[in-house]
């Protein structure tokens, strides 16, 4: 899908399992950036490449052309692809120097955060070539200049990208969806992010990676200021259900997810990590 001028977004379908039976559906979006050269920022899970391959050759490019990718943080389904990419096109691979680790040690990152069916979302490591720094920006062609936004809350090296002539914003996983799964690292940074991307204005099509893109500064402003409540609304129900910060059990998890209306398959350890981290 074309956004604007050479800024297209690709949606990967996928599912995650929560059990020999159930499959949570999701789906993550990635961008192609048709400069002279291409850039790439993520890559979905291990087999999205091929979509991302297809598409580039269906808008008359090689894959060869692909130069650089970016990485918004470090989870399997951002990261799946780009082990396959790199030794493939040779690409280099930059991200923020909190993933880093996370990006070339899967098996770090799944004992800190047992995503079900980790392994099958991703199962190869990539090395990280470059690290980014907040505000750093990179000239990817003529008019067509990134800034990057360190936007941490969801991850810690998470990182939001603002395309300065195209007035594109993408936050990645940084804007929480009401009523989606509760999934972040840090509460109080992620609410500190969400207040920094409330309060940027030069831009007028948001672009994340698991919504539609949204085009209009009110309705971004909407989704945003929507994302804020739910985790106020999260923040209360935690200081009414969690009374211990080291809580090993998914008991309180349950109770909250139950109060909420949630569905029971939000009872989780990530969701449960997510709880705890209101209480640092």
């Amino acid at each position: 899908m074309n956004i604007k001028g050479k800024v297209h977004l690709i949606k990967h379908d996928f599912s995650i399992p929560l059990g020999t039976e159930k499959k949570l559906l999701r789906f993550v979006n990635s961008i192609i950036i048709f400069g002279k050269e291409i850039t790439l920022i993520d890559t979905g899970i291990k087999d999205s490449y091929q979509k991302i391959f297809s598409y580039i050759k269906e808008q008359g490019r090689s894959i060869n052309e692909i130069k650089l990718l970016i990485l918004s943080h470090s989870h399997p389904d951002h990261i799946g692809s780009a082990n396959k990419i790199k030794s493939i096109t040779d690409c280099k691979v930059i991200a923020h120097q909190a993933e880093k680790n996370w990006i070339e040690d899967l098996d770090t990152q799944y004992q800190s955060r047992m995503v079900p069916g980790f392994y099958q979302l991703v199962n190869e490591p990539v090395k990280v070539d470059t690290c980014l720094e907040h505000n750093q920006e990179i000239q990817l062609d003529k008019n067509l200049t990134i800034r990057v936004l360190h936007s941490p809350g969801h991850s810690k090296g998470s990182i939001s990208i603002f395309f300065k002539e195209d007035k594109i914003l993408f936050t990645a996983d940084s804007i929480p969806i009401v009523n989606d799964i509760p999934n972040y690292d840090n509460y109080s940074e992620l609410r500190t992010s969400l207040e920094t991307i409330k309060h940027l204005q030069d831009y007028d099509i948001l672009l994340s990676s698991w919504t539609e893109p949204i085009n209009g500064f009110s309705k971004i402003q909407k989704l945003i200021m929507d994302g804020e409540q739910y985790l106020i609304k999260l923040d209360l129900g935690v200081k009414s259900f969690y009374t211990n910060k080291d809580e090993t059990t998914l008991t309180n998890c349950k109770q909250l997810i139950n109060s909420l209306g949630l569905p029971a398959s939000y009872v989780n350890s990530i969701v449960h990590k997510a709880f705890q981290s209101h209480l640092k």
